[in-house]
């Protein structure tokens, strides 16, 4: 068997077929191989075999023709006859008490034979038992490193380490903090008084409240308007500036006074007049916050009649009204108008 620890050649021979071999070799001189390791060997081409190689020591002559048995046969021969018996030596050799250097060839075939015995049981069990020792983990890391110059080698150690498998804590999320925007302040109108809001504060709530909204003077407490020749203008002109009012009271005033000065206008009628006064009398109601007056009770219209009928039929109808019958009989004069039931008309 020949292999070179990927693939194995092999070559099986009979007695018959070993001594016709010696024959042709070495003729009829005998010879006995004290140590094949001083021999040469040579590989030669043959037309029989896929490997053929002469071992020659002295005046010995040998050809071996071996055959390829393929990778699958390869492996299995190399696991149980090299790959096996080098890890159970190896075991052997780190766990005996004493060298095996130094021990006896019988003591160490009685150790062999005690080690194969066991192991043959449970193969498995006995590969992992080896490389369990930490000395020959380590040292089988340590030869296949200088093997294929790595720079850094393994330590060799007889103790085994106890690895840290404790899950590290997760990191806390770390939140962040918002830097709070400052507000700008806003700019106060011009046209506001500042006299007025501290001696009358305006009321939201109440709708007259808005700048927007017109509003018209109280009844109650009516300024009297000054002429420009009077002479109260040397005391208006002493005040300091910060009496001065707000151009939106100064036009309301102004409104007020043209509205008292000017006389009613004779062509205008006199249907407008309940209007006004509607709303001059919800304007005090929304200040005072005093309930709404409730509204007048409708009258009910009496019908007139039109300029084209006649007097007869004014007559006949007033009659009939303060009788108090209707219309509706055949023989009376009037016309008779359609009745409203529902949404037709009949």
């Amino acid at each position: 068997m020949v292999t070179d620890t990927k693939s194995v050649w092999t070559e099986v021979l009979t007695s018959n077929l070993i001594a016709r071999r010696w024959k042709a070799d070495n003729g009829i001189d005998p010879f006995v191989a004290n140590s094949v390791g001083s021999a040469e060997f040579e590989i030669v081409e043959s037309n029989y075999s896929d490997l053929a190689f002469k071992i020659e020591h002295g005046t010995f002559k040998w050809t071996w023709e071996t055959c390829f048995l393929g990778h699958r046969y390869s492996s299995e021969i190399i696991s149980k006859h090299l790959v096996l018996p080098l890890i159970s030596f190896s075991h052997l050799s780190l766990s005996a008490g004493s060298p095996v250097g130094e021990m006896s060839d019988s003591d160490l075939e009685k150790a062999i034979d005690r080690m194969g015995r066991v192991s043959r049981k449970s193969i498995d069990a006995h590969v992992k038992s080896a490389f369990s020792k930490p000395r020959l983990a380590t040292s089988i890391q340590r030869v296949s490193a200088v093997f294929n110059f790595i720079q850094e080698l393994p330590p060799i150690s007889s103790t085994q380490e106890v690895p840290d498998l404790q899950n590290p804590s997760p990191p806390s999320p770390k939140i962040p903090i918002r830097a709070p925007t400052p507000t700008k302040p806003r700019p106060i109108s011009p046209y506001i008084d500042e006299s007025n809001f501290e001696k009358t504060p305006p009321n939201p709530s109440s709708p007259s409240s808005s700048p927007f909204t017109s509003r018209k003077p109280s009844v109650s407490s009516p300024k009297p308007v000054l002429a420009e020749d009077s002479a109260t203008e040397d005391s208006d002109d002493n005040e300091p500036a910060a009496n001065i009012k707000s151009p939106v009271t100064v036009a309301a005033a102004s409104a007020s006074s043209n509205m008292r000065s000017s006389p009613p206008e004779p062509s205008k009628s006199r249907s407008p007049a309940p209007v006004q006064s509607k709303s001059r009398s919800k304007a005090p109601s929304s200040e005072t916050d005093s309930p709404p007056p409730r509204p007048a009770a409708k009258k009910k219209k009496v019908e007139s009649s039109s300029s084209e009928d006649s007097e007869e039929e004014r007559r006949k109808r007033i009659a009939r009204l303060k009788s108090g019958t209707g219309t509706g009989g055949r023989g009376g004069g009037s016309v008779r108008q359609p009745l409203k039931r529902g949404a037709k008309r009949f």
